[in-house]
């Protein structure tokens, strides 16, 4: 029989526990409009991934339209009145240098042009307010992500900040697991964290944990973080192998070494060209290594890593 062996060798490792935790978006957003109106278009649907700036909704702009409409040519007539009055200024100012005319009359076209020209500014103002309030008439999408939620439809009213969709980006996920007090000690910010969902791995980083405990279980919620580039989505479940103890050093090997028969962790060792059974207790783990201990087992012996599952004890072995 063919198999292919690896060393065991001397390191450290720290116990694990695997628990059971549910994957959880790191950003959604209740997306509103800023001002009221009602909605002429939606642009998006439930379940529908957006780009950042897209449009959502579009709601009637014909009042706001007609507003800016009369308000432009309120300007507009405004400044024909300012101009008239700053040529009577600038007329009254010569007959006034040349004692032609009374400080009055001088006075009074002399602070009209000022009046003209502050109800000018307001005007302009209030026309960039509504040229403003015309753009926001347009609903973006804050970022880029999937629509959770549509809350609105064509010709419903919209309040101003009212919502009318739930976005979550789906870039990056968080993996939320409740675990006790005695597992949390164990943890440290940025610790990478081995996940499972279904028959996919992940690797992800410990981020924070939530500083209030559950009264009625007394857990944490504790929190790791991935980016999501396999598609989980949130309320799927997942499983987390946390620390469960401390470090320890001892014999690792490659976890491939590992079978189970009768429910018993087992491995070979290559001795001679014969494969010896020797059973095993599971200590902790580093990385792709399992540190075991077992009689007989010693620093620097082979053990088969491919090839295992289809031997038996004192069966003869080649190595590839």
């Amino acid at each position: 029989m063919l198999v292919s062996v690896d060393s065991v060798e001397q390191g450290v490792a720290q116990p694990l526990v695997e628990l059971v935790g549910t994957v959880r978006y790191v950003r959604t957003a209740r997306v509103a409009g800023e001002i009221a109106g009602i909605v002429e278009q939606t642009m998006f649907e439930e379940g529908q991934r957006v780009q950042m700036g897209d449009p959502l909704l579009q709601l009637n702009t014909e009042l706001l339209q007609t507003s800016i409409t009369g308000t432009r040519a309120a300007y507009q007539q405004l400044l024909i009145e300012l101009e008239k009055a700053r040529k009577d200024l600038q007329r009254i100012t010569a007959l006034f240098q040349e004692d032609s005319v009374a400080e009055v009359v001088y006075d009074e076209n002399y602070y009209r042009v000022l009046g003209l020209e502050k109800q000018a500014e307001s005007l302009n103002a209030t026309l960039d307010r509504l040229m403003l309030e015309q753009r926001k008439t347009t609903i973006l999408a804050p970022f880029s992500g999937l629509v959770l939620e549509k809350t609105v439809e064509r010709g419903e009213w919209v309040a101003p900040g009212g919502q009318i969709a739930l976005l979550a980006d789906d870039s990056e996920i968080e993996i939320s697991v409740d675990i006790p007090y005695s597992l949390l000690i164990h943890l440290e910010e940025g610790q990478q964290i081995e996940i499972r969902s279904g028959n996919r791995q992940f690797q992800g980083a410990f981020s924070h944990f939530v500083p209030q405990g559950d009264i009625a279980t007394r857990t944490f919620s504790v929190k790791i973080r991935l980016k999501n580039d396999s598609g989980l989505v949130a309320g799927m479940e997942a499983r987390a192998k946390l620390p469960a103890g401390e470090k320890i050093t001892g014999l690792l090997v490659p976890r491939d070494a590992l079978i189970r028969q009768s429910g018993q962790d087992i491995l070979f060792l290559a001795e001679e060209g014969t494969a010896k059974m020797i059973p095993v207790t599971i200590q902790g783990y580093r990385g792709l290594q399992v540190a075991v201990d077992g009689e007989g087992l010693t620093d620097g012996q082979q053990v088969v890593v491919k090839g295992n599952e289809r031997i038996r004890d004192g069966q003869a072995i080649r190595l590839k």
